[in-house]
């Protein structure tokens, strides 16, 4: 199976007239983010201390710059930048994200803040051009990030600055999701939103990693229908073809298999207009996790993964498959603030191996107790 082969297959498209884009990202997602209207004060400050350090400019400058924050969601991130004194103008696929945008620009009563639905696969109408665009958190979910990122830069004034933040490649986070992602379809997402309940009837908070690990992290790893993970090495790459440099310290990765999550973070600065309308990009499609060359523990990992998914693509029961994925991201969840990635590798090839050998027992259990829950 190739790289998340089941959605591949689907050719499942982002659009604002996409039903599961809307019932994934218009209400489930986001369905808390504004219910208290103000924006927490410690949000606030962290997200103005990044804006400064990425765009490489203090946080007293951003007054009067004009902006584009991309895939701005319910509209937090474009009110800080508005907030900061910054003329925004922010851009999301979902019409309810939009809406939920305008109840915060209302209750903040800013002037200095629109909002525009629109794809961002397709190249925006740009009157004029920006200071600065953000692109916080949401480009790998895209069909095509390196065409994202050329109609991005297209808006971008020479001398003007990109910032991105992005899924960093062969983290534990996401060797747990390509599993997940090799054996499960759109069609079983309801199922997996009510058994969520069943494996964890208390919440999150156990875990204590709010950030990381949450209900909306569930389905934003498992059923989006793209998750592009890149590196360094790539992003970089394509933004020299697009005529930008970075502007921010690389960070050195080389302990990055211990990590459960890191995100990609860099700031870019337009240095010159290039056509790239020839050039061929890498951040089209996601790192593969179980490419060759990795460590032993991973390698076996890798090896009882491929096994297991086809035995459980054989049964091509969604109850077991949900339940299966959640147990995965239960392990995900435990050992996310474990140090020595040896350690969450076995215990990761210990259910793995448990679902194999007890499969029969396991399985029948896992679907008794789920029909519960239909």
């Amino acid at each position: 199976m190739g790289l998340y082969s089941m959605f591949d297959k689907e050719k499942m498209k982002y659009s604002e007239n996409n039903e599961f884009t809307k019932l994934l990202y218009g209400r489930n997602q986001f369905q808390y983010s504004v219910d208290k209207i103000e924006l927490p004060v410690g949000f606030i400050k962290y997200h103005k201390t990044n804006f400064s350090n990425y765009f490489k400019i203090k946080k007293s400058n951003f007054k009067g710059r004009k902006i584009l924050e991309t895939g701005c969601g319910p509209g937090k991130h474009a009110v800080v930048l508005s907030l900061m004194g910054a003329n925004v103008t922010a851009v999301d696929l979902s019409l309810d994200n939009i809406q939920k945008g305008e109840k915060l620009k209302k209750f903040y009563n800013l002037s200095n803040l629109s909002f525009i639905q629109h794809d961002l696969m397709k190249p925006l109408d740009y009157k004029n051009k920006f200071d600065l665009i953000s692109s916080h958190n949401w480009i790998q979910h895209t069909e095509n990030p390196s065409t994202v990122l050329k109609n991005l830069v297209s808006g971008l004034k020479e001398g003007g600055r990109l910032y991105i933040s992005t899924y960093h490649a062969n983290t534990f986070r996401f060797f747990i999701t390509q599993i997940a992602r090799t054996m499960l379809k759109r069609e079983y997402y309801e199922l997996m939103y009510n058994l969520v309940k069943f494996h964890f009837p208390t919440g999150f908070k156990e875990f204590n990693n709010p950030d990381d690990i949450c209900l909306e992290n569930i389905f934003d790893d498992f059923f989006v229908p793209y998750c592009h993970t890149t590196t360094y090495d790539i992003v970089i790459n394509d933004a020299k073809k697009l005529g930008l440099v970075p502007i921010t310290e690389i960070p050195d990765l080389k302990q990055l298999y211990s990590l459960d999550n890191i995100p990609l973070r860099i700031g870019l600065e337009k240095k010159e207009y290039k056509d790239f309308t020839k050039r061929r990009f890498k951040f089209t499609k996601p790192v593969d996790e179980f490419a060759a060359n990795l460590p032993f523990f991973i390698s076996e990992s890798i090896k009882l993964s491929k096994k297991t998914s086809k035995y459980l693509n054989k049964l091509d029961d969604a109850y077991i498959n949900c339940s299966f994925c959640l147990g995965l991201y239960r392990i995900r969840a435990q050992t996310c603030k474990m140090d020595n990635p040896k350690e969450k590798h076995q215990i990761l090839q210990q259910y793995l191996e448990a679902t194999l050998l007890n499969s029969t027992k396991s399985i029948s259990s896992i679907y008794d107790t789920a029909k519960m829950y239909e």
